[in-house]
């Protein structure tokens, strides 16, 4: 959980990163295999719908997310402390 704005520039830099590997990643496989850009675009999704509802509940445009959202029926992936260094550092492809 975000507690105050150094922590929000930091992850905020970790959802840009997110979004721009998400692009690239789309760049290179969307129009080749639109199947294997679904199967490989999940954990970036859940990387940055993470990230995003942190910066709200932050801001205080949403509540903070207790629980591991669900999509499609499967609990959805939490980054590890060392993913979530991993991107800030930016050292995540």
């Amino acid at each position: 959980m975000i507690q105050n704005h150094e922590e929000l520039a930091v992850v905020r830099g970790q959802l840009r990163r997110a979004e721009d590997a998400l692009d690239s990643l789309h760049k290179d496989v969307f129009d080749k295999n639109a199947r294997n850009y679904a199967v490989f675009a999940e954990s970036y999704v859940d990387v940055i719908l993470q990230l995003r509802t942190e910066i709200d509940a932050f801001l205080g445009i949403s509540p903070p997310q207790v629980e591991a959202t669900e999509r499609n029926g499967h609990a959805a992936n939490k980054l590890s402390d060392a993913e979530m260094q991993a991107l800030a550092n930016g050292s995540v492809k």
